[in-house]
Order: structure tokens, then C-alpha cells, then sequence
């Protein structure tokens, strides 16, 4: 997003200087080394892989903006009078106001006041190498091409994403509501958790299928056998949000995001 020209080991520091604690400067995973040198994805010259790092800055509270890759470029890009290369947005095909196959219903526009949506067809199978070796190097585990894009897309952007397996949803809806008092819930790490009224869900016609901003639901999860998928993008109240992954002891990603304040213009342009 921005040609930075200065050793990372300088660039950690300038940015330290900006008020963004350095927490370390490490070599890219031995298996994205190749990736690093390629610069897939990225645009513009790449590092060389020999020179190339990967910079953990600790990001304070109150700068959610700066929660993602292209946060941090914006900041490096001030620091150093560069100019900022936009992210490429692709057109929705479609309506707008249209889901073919799939009902929206926002029961609670108090704690989601914006629910933006999609459905594709897809094939499920593993991610890009290039793809796959970023975000190993940020931390986080390659499962599947359609897991991994949600993925890829909230470390580059900021704005968490979600995707059902459309045809486990009951009756194709979605309804953003608060859970049903004694409502329980499966979650992808496998763990079933009893909800209480004030904990906002993401429904279909007859149970909750994820915990709004928090984490999905197993019921509903991208697997091999998934053929369309409908991706959630949406911006929920931060603490609402806040609450719930406290009550339940459940942090995650996207959690993390969404209780300290997400773009409420981000989730169309997340999706797209």
C-alpha cells in the first residue's frame, strides 16, 4: 500500500516514535520466504526475502483504525510523505437491496445498526501458497480458501467477515436478534455456551448460528462439502459487543475489533 525504502529495524522505530510499541521484529515463517520475494497480492517492488520482516507493533485502545495492515501503512505513509495506494474495491454484482435465496431480517438495529450480506458459489479447497504464507505470518491458521479470505480480508482492511454454508441455514434467513432465554449455541472452537437475552445472535429461521461480532456457529461452518456460501459483513455496537465476549470468556479477532469501534462505513467495501 505504500513503498517503504527504509530498513524494517528503522521503519519499527520511526513508527515506535509515532506511539506504536514495537513488541518485536521477527523473520517471515520459513515457508513464506518465496512469497515475501514475490510480493503477490501486494503491488509495487517487493522487499528482498533476505531483508524482509515481519513487525508486531502493540496497537493502544483507543486506534482501532490502526488494527490492520492498511492502518498501519496509512501511519507510515504520514511519517514519511508518501502517497497511499487504495485498496482495489470490485463492484457487487447485483441489487443492493436484493439477496436472491437468502432473507436479511435486523431485529436489533440498536446493537447492529448496519448488516450487509452476499451469497457465491464456491468450491472448497485450499488457499493460494502466497495467500496462505501471509497469514501464517500474521498468526493465524490456513483452513480453507473461504475461511482464509475472511480472514485475509480483516487483517488487511480492519473489518472482521463471517461465512455460513447457506444450505445449513434453516429457511436461508438471517436474523440479527438477541438470543432467546435457556438459548444455547455450539461455537467453531467446539465449545457449547449458554446465551442470555442481552447477547446479540445471528439466526436463521429457528436458532442461533453465531454470536453477533464474536465467533460462528459449528452448524453453519464452511466445510469441504459447501457449495454456496452466504458472507456476513456487518458493524455491531461496541459494547454489546464488549459484553458478551466478557460474559462468556470468548476474545477472538474479530471480538477484538469490533468492542474497540469498527467503520461503520467498512462493511460494504469489506464485502465487496
Amino acid at each position: 500500500f505504500v513503498d517503504i525504502t527504509v530498513p524494517a529495524r528503522e521503519l519499527a522505530w520511526d513508527l515506535n516514535l509515532c506511539g506504536f510499541e514495537v513488541a518485536s521484529i521477527d523473520p517471515p515463517p520459513a515457508s513464506g520466504a518465496a512469497s515475501a520475494a514475490t510480493g503477490d497480492g501486494a503491488g509495487g517492488p517487493a522487499a528482498d526475502a533476505a531483508e524482509d520482516a515481519v513487525l508486531d507493533f502493540e496497537i493502544t485502545a483507543n486506534r482501532p483504525d490502526c488494527l490492520s495492515v492498511l492502518g498501519m501503512a496509512r501511519e507510515a505513509a504520514t511519517r514519511y510523505r508518501l502517497p497511499l495506494r487504495a485498496v482495489a474495491t470490485p463492484p457487487l454484482r447485483g441489487r443492493e437491496d436484493e439477496l436472491d435465496g437468502l432473507l436479511v431480517t435486523i431485529e436489533d438495529a440498536q446493537a447492529c445498526p448496519r448488516y450487509t450480506a452476499a451469497i457465491a458459489d464456491v468450491t472448497i479447497g485450499p488457499s493460494p501458497a502466497w495467500l496462505a504464507r501471509r497469514l501464517e505470518a500474521a498468526g493465524v491458521r490456513p483452513i480453507n480458501n473461504v475461511v482464509d479470505v475472511t480472514n485475509y480480508v480483516m487483517l488487511e482492511t480492519g473489518h472482521p467477515l463471517h461465512a455460513f454454508d447457506l444450505a445449513r441455514l434453516g429457511g436461508r434467513e438471517l436474523r440479527i436478534r438477541r438470543a432467546l432465554p435457556g438459548e444455547r449455541i455450539t461455537t467453531l472452537d467446539g465449545q457449547n455456551r449458554a446465551l442470555t437475552p442481552e447477547m446479540l445472535v445471528i439466526a436463521d429461521a429457528t436458532r442461533a448460528q453465531a454470536v453477533g461480532g464474536v465467533m460462528g456457529g459449528a452448524d453453519s461452518e464452511v466445510w469441504s462439502g459447501t457449495t454456496t456460501i452466504a458472507i456476513e459483513s456487518a458493524y455491531f455496537q461496541p459494547a454489546s459487543i464488549r459484553r458478551t465476549s466478557k460474559r462468556l470468556g470468548l476474545s477472538t479477532e474479530a471480538s477484538y475489533r469490533f468492542e474497540r469501534g469498527a467503520d461503520i462505513e467498512a462493511p460494504l467495501r469489506a464485502l465487496a
